[in-house]
């Protein structure tokens, strides 16, 4: 009969339950963070590619160019390392550029991967003409 008493109260039950959920809730900040991390490193990807395009356009210069897209995505963020950036001239004058970049995935300890945390890579093309 005592046991009984004892199993039916409920002191503490909220303490338990607000423990349990915790690791959850924070699991969850943790992903939502790194896709809001991942959203920003794709929208500094099309920058760059966009700012390429733009130079190569106005000066026919792809050193330029590319100069300015590892420029943009050097300034976006310490996530954001810098891969390639590529064109190729599809007629006389008009041509697509490629920029490719990794997104570190930014919540996995260093001492867990000493050559560098993980990484997804990602990619943005843009076309244009060149103006004479």
């Amino acid at each position: 009969m005592k046991w009984k008493a004892l199993i039916q109260r409920e002191n503490g039950s909220a303490t338990l339950e607000f423990l349990g959920m915790v690791p959850l809730v924070f699991m969850l900040m943790l992903i939502i963070w790194q896709f809001v991390v991942g959203v920003h490193g794709v929208i500094v990807t099309q920058s760059a590619v966009n700012e390429a395009a733009k130079v190569y356009s106005i000066t026919g210069e792809w050193d330029q160019a590319r100069a300015a897209a590892e420029k943009t995505v050097q300034t976006g963020a310490k996530y954001l390392t810098f891969n390639s950036a590529q064109t190729s001239v599809t007629s006389s004058d008009i041509f697509t550029a490629k920029v490719s970049v990794n997104i570190e995935l930014i919540f996995f300890p260093d001492k867990l991967f000493p050559n560098g945390a993980p990484s997804l890579a990602f990619s943005s093309e843009a076309s244009g003409k060149v103006i004479e």
